[in-house]
């Protein structure tokens, strides 16, 4: 990254912190709204891939696409702030998120010891994971970002109890946590290329490169897995939902993975525009 390009990121980021900081919960949907049109207009790539992505999976016009879209990269910040604020007020952010299903998800843990969360960038995730490590001993497998803002959001992590683990090489890590006993957390919505540990399911009726990461994980360390998600409600309270932990057999990977993607796209249905459609997510589909 080019010198004046990290500094004026950096300043970015810095600004966004101070803004979610010092503003009240309540003003971070208003305080959203201009930095959504600035991106909006920033990035005319992710523009593109958004309003493409929802006319094909929800069959609407390029009208209601659009107007849809501006409310994805509404949210997006909106997830944003929260997080940034919540790294900031950890105390106050988890007061915010209410569990629903959780009771089946702590009786597993005490059975087993283990557990593997899966989910995806649907709601706000990061609020999601805080709310877990504050019952159980999480770990999150994260990419790491750009140099000007990655420290800021692994201390934000840090800060709300999840302990990270770099992408890269994240397996070893990943077992180990498992056999020693711990809870790991994973998104697993994004475009996963054509390697090894991956497959190709129906995504809104699209054939779309998905990880078999978690289903492997769980086969492989006998941790049940648990898909959760967030959403966020009118009033600015999240509700988190988990479903039955489910333990998978060696030979069920495949199923396992279809199912939890199946799970994700009813989730996504119920809340739209609080999904990261900005991914190119079926880059397999436009390739065919």
């Amino acid at each position: 990254m080019r010198m004046w390009r990290f500094l004026a990121e950096r300043i970015f980021v810095k600004s966004v912190v101070c803004v979610a900081c010092a503003a009240m919960w309540d003003d971070l949907p208003l305080v959203a709204k201009p930095l959504s049109r600035l991106i909006w207009l920033a990035l005319p790539k992710r523009q593109a891939i958004t309003v493409d992505n929802l006319m094909r999976a929800l069959k609407c016009s390029e009208s209601e696409a659009k107007e849809m879209a501006r409310k994805v990269f509404h949210h997006v910040v909106l997830t944003a702030l929260e997080f940034l604020k919540a790294g900031s007020q950890p105390e106050e952010a988890m007061k915010r998120v209410h569990l629903r299903g959780f009771e089946k998800v702590k009786e597993a843990w005490e059975r087993f010891g283990k557990l593997v969360f899966v989910t995806g960038h649907l709601g706000n995730f990061e609020l999601l994971g805080a709310r877990v490590a504050q019952d159980l001993p999480l770990w999150v497998i994260a990419r790491p970002q750009s140099p000007a803002s990655w420290q800021i959001i692994k201390s934000a992590r840090e800060k709300l109890g999840m302990k990270v683990i770099d992408k890269i090489g994240s397996v070893k890590e990943a077992l180990k946590v498992l056999k020693q006993g711990g809870a790991l957390g994973l998104l697993a919505d994004q475009h996963a290329g054509d390697g090894a540990g991956t497959m190709v399911v129906q995504f809104f009726g699209r054939p779309a490169s998905v990880f078999k990461t978690p289903a492997l994980l769980a086969a492989r360390t006998g941790a049940p897995l648990v898909f959760c998600y967030d959403t966020r409600m009118p009033n600015g309270i999240h509700v988190a939902t988990f479903l039955e932990p489910k333990q998978v057999a060696d030979d069920e990977v495949e199923s396992v993975t279809v199912w939890f993607c199946e799970e994700l796209e009813r989730a996504i249905l119920k809340t739209p525009e609080q999904w990261w459609w900005l991914h190119d997510r079926w880059k397999i589909a436009r390739r065919r």
